[in-house]
């Protein structure tokens, strides 16, 4: 009895002597701003292209949007690398419907492939945008005062 007493009050003990340490972290928000910015020309191709996968299991397994990225990366990589990205792509999924999932069987993808060309300062951009104007300074070509000045009419 005593053996069991002893046992019970040791045990209680133990579990009594547990424990747990929580720790949390904060954050400090950091001001900033847009200091320089990049943007590029868009050259779309006129003809769509076409083009039909099946996907493999491990494609399958990211999700439909895994799927479309999977077929649309292989349609741009059958150009050879001369497109970016596709302009208004579509899709056709054909799936199989068993009793508790649908498992992609083919898609298909067409679009406009298009490519980035001409990769310039925002400075160098012509904006209409009146906010564009206001936000940003033209510090482009400072003797003959830039770009957007001579547009614009400055």
């Amino acid at each position: 009895m005593k053996k069991t007493l002893l046992l019970f009050g040791v045990a209680a003990i133990m579990a009594a002597s547990c424990t747990t340490v929580t720790k949390t972290a904060s954050t400090t928000n950091v001001p900033s701003s847009l200091l320089s910015s990049t943007v590029a020309d868009l050259e779309v191709m006129p003809q769509r292209i076409s083009y039909t996968m099946s996907p493999t299991k491990a494609v399958r397994r990211g999700g439909l949007a895994n799927v479309k990225q999977a077929a649309e990366n292989e349609a741009l990589a059958k150009l050879g690398g001369n497109a970016d990205l596709l302009v208004e792509p579509e899709y056709v999924v054909e799936k199989t419907n068993y009793v508790f999932f649908k498992k992609v069987k083919s898609i298909t993808v067409s679009g406009r492939p298009a490519k980035f060309t001409n990769f310039h300062s925002l400075n160098d951009s012509v904006w209409v945008n009146p906010v564009f104007r206001g936000l940003y300074k033209d510090n482009t070509k400072k003797g003959t005062g830039g770009l957007l000045k001579g547009l614009l009419g400055k």
